[in-house]
């Protein structure tokens, strides 16, 4: 039983080694595919409205609720207390921004660069979060997206 285990151990890494083995000439295609037009949105964003929704719906597990609740602790750097929290808004304002469009990501860094600075150890602007806030709501406004109450 042994000597089975032992020779298919042996076919198992003889079939590896030629498949991962190729000519040594192999060149590369040449990419015959024109060049993207350059864009102001950004490959797979979605739109204002959609990135309005990811940051206001869910009531108390909102990011806006969040945020809100959360901003006046940004004054000064985080604390074993409420670390766990400005990192949860963190992560979630990253999220949306990962997916939004070039405008609409611009203002969520900027809510979110205040929780940054409160984690990093430094103070935040919590004035900044809602001059950040009030830019949000007025793209959203404009957008047609209506805010949950």
């Amino acid at each position: 039983m042994r000597s089975f285990f032992a020779a298919t151990a042996a076919v198992s890494a003889a079939l590896l080694l030629t498949a991962c083995a190729g000519p040594d000439s192999v060149e590369p295609a040449a990419d015959s595919s024109p060049t993207p037009e350059a864009s102001t949105e950004t490959e797979g964003a979605v739109d204002i409205a959609a990135t309005c929704a990811g940051y206001y719906d869910g009531g108390e597990l909102s990011i806006d609720h969040r945020v809100t609740t959360w901003a006046p602790e940004v004054s000064s750097p985080a604390t074993e207390e409420n670390t766990a929290e400005l990192t949860i808004v963190r992560d979630r304002l990253d999220a949306q921004i990962r997916y939004a469009d070039t405008g609409p990501a611009a203002i969520l860094q900027a809510i979110q660069e205040p929780f940054d600075d409160a984690l990093n150890g430094t103070s935040g602007d919590p004035g900044a979060v809602e001059d950040a806030v009030t830019a949000l709501e007025a793209m959203c406004d404009d957008a047609g997206f209506v805010r949950p109450e």
